[in-house]
């Protein structure tokens, strides 16, 4: 993990984050071998908060991409599906991050792995504690 060491601010809903986290993650795992590693990063970027979920898995083709956030979608699909699941996961975060006004990005190349970003509006200074 790679987080900074103070409090990182966004304007989200815990539910909803928890929802992202768990499901971004999971997948990271779920799709990393054996001796592969898995980030998990969190930073300030200007006016947005940035979470990052990194692995050294199976990774896709990013041809891909453009139908990995439809439900019921995944990237191995059919009788031959090496990994189970309903393919909702996706789908679900994309929602919830949309719900905050955030956005969700992925790069991935197959054979690599892949690495989700998501970034989500911070914040005014009077809007928090600290």
């Amino acid at each position: 993990m790679d987080v900074p060491s103070g409090p990182l601010w966004a304007r989200a809903d815990e539910g909803a984050l928890r929802i992202v986290l768990r499901n971004l993650v999971s997948n990271a795992v779920k799709y990393t071998g054996d001796g592969g590693r898995v980030w998990i990063r969190a930073r300030r970027a200007e006016d947005q908060a940035v979470l990052e979920v990194e692995d050294t898995g199976q990774g896709m083709d990013p041809a891909a991409v453009s139908t990995l956030f439809e439900a019921f979608k995944q990237a191995s699909e059919g009788k031959g599906r090496e990994y189970e699941g309903t393919g909702l996961g996706l789908a679900v975060t994309k929602q919830a991050v949309d719900q905050m006004e955030g956005t969700i990005d992925v790069d991935t190349e197959k054979g690599v792995g892949s690495r989700f970003v998501v970034r989500l509006p911070r914040p005014a200074p009077d809007e928090t504690d600290a």
